[in-house]
């Protein structure tokens, strides 16, 4: 219990103090990277993996797809295949200005919003260069259409998995005189196994890191242990 209301409290620190840097500091956009590609820097081809462009990524209802043109400026979805014939669907995009209006698109939401059951939510760990990205797993169900699906967001040069999280990115950024961009990056497939979905979502992930330059990785996994 004290646990819990020590969080309470630190919450509500970090709120009050993002929301005075923002007053006292009016910051200003840290990210609108211009130099930032994203067709560019993610790999059409890595590992056994490679971009199709005619297979049909997840395509959301006109007012999820709204909201995410309104959070970020760009937008990569793809679908890669192996030699095996299986398929994982891979979208990131990208956000110069996340600040508490622009918020992180909880996949959760976006998924409920076209008509899915989310039957499983929860956090797991995922290494990347010597370091470990907290991540949200949910499987997420509409009529015989059953696909689990790994996501996570990247604030400034830190992952963050929950609210305190980004306020406290936003603290630190906003002291600095700045405002933080986003990345969300989310893996899905077509699977009634979520357990098995989840391990083949890892290796896909693992083999796309390893594919991609480490300067250009940090954009998607941040910078920060």
């Amino acid at each position: 219990m004290m646990g819990s209301s020590w969080r309470f409290v630190l919450a509500g620190a970090a709120m009050c103090a993002a929301a005075l840097a923002a007053i006292v500091l009016k910051p200003s956009p840290a990210g609108a990277d211009a130099s930032l590609d994203l067709e560019k820097i993610i790999p059409g081809r890595f590992g056994e993996w490679a971009a199709q462009p005619s297979a049909g990524a997840i395509v959301p209802a006109p007012d999820v797809e709204a909201n995410l043109a309104r959070l970020y400026s760009q937008i990569v979805s793809r679908t890669y295949v192996n030699s095996r014939g299986e398929r994982i669907m891979l979208m990131v995009a990208y956000g110069g200005d996340q600040s508490d209006a622009l918020k992180a698109h909880r996949q959760e939401v976006c998924y409920a919003a076209q008509g899915f059951e989310i039957r499983a939510l929860s956090h797991g760990e995922l290494p990347a260069w010597g370091k470990t990205i907290p991540v949200t797993r949910m499987h997420a169900v509409r009529g015989r259409r059953s696909e689990p699906v790994t996501y996570w967001f990247t604030m400034g040069d830190q992952v963050v998995l929950g609210r305190l999280e980004r306020l406290q990115v936003q603290l630190r950024y906003g002291l600095a005189g700045w405002l933080p961009d986003g990345v969300l990056v989310r893996v899905s497939s077509f699977d009634s196994d979520p357990a098995r979905a989840y391990s083949q979502q890892g290796e896909f992930l693992a083999a796309l890191f390893g594919g991609m330059q480490q300067s250009d990785l940090t954009r998607l996994i941040g910078s920060s242990l």
